[in-house]
């Protein structure tokens, strides 16, 4: 009688173990990411675009003047952050190539609309726009 409730309790440990080892698994984003998130199912913050597949996320960001932004690769192909519009770069910025989770950032100082596309995919129509805008200010 002793044997059978240790027995029990052992296999019911082991189990509570076993559940909670997979629930900390699903937790460190282990699994597929959704479009436009940044891997946790949140929306990227401002100054943020996810390159996912071959589209940018959000293809059109607007930000405050001084405003750093930061691409980052989420897909399984090389990309490129490169300023201008229809494949023709304007000499502000260019990435290079931008490996699979890679970053490339940019401060914008310059009130604007700024386009960009990438290289290896602008015939896919993979392009976006920063607008810059002026600091609204603190109102303090």
């Amino acid at each position: 009688m002793m044997n059978t409730k240790r027995i029990i309790s052992c296999v019911f440990f082991l189990l509570a173990v076993t559940v909670s080892i997979s629930l900390i698994g699903c937790s460190t984003g282990s699994g597929t990411e959704e479009e436009g998130t940044n891997g946790n199912g949140q929306e990227p913050s401002a100054g943020e675009v996810e390159m996912v597949n071959t589209s940018f996320s959000p293809n059109d960001l607007e930000v405050e003047k001084g405003t750093t932004v930061t691409w980052t690769n989420n897909s399984s192909l090389t990309h490129t952050v490169t300023s201008g519009s229809n494949g023709q770069h304007d000499g502000l910025f260019d990435s290079g190539n931008i490996a699979p989770d890679g970053q490339f950032s940019y401060k914008f100082d310059e009130v604007g609309t700024f386009d960009y596309y990438c290289i290896p995919h602008v015939d896919q129509g993979m392009t976006g726009t920063v607008t810059v805008t002026e600091s609204s200010g603190s109102g303090y």
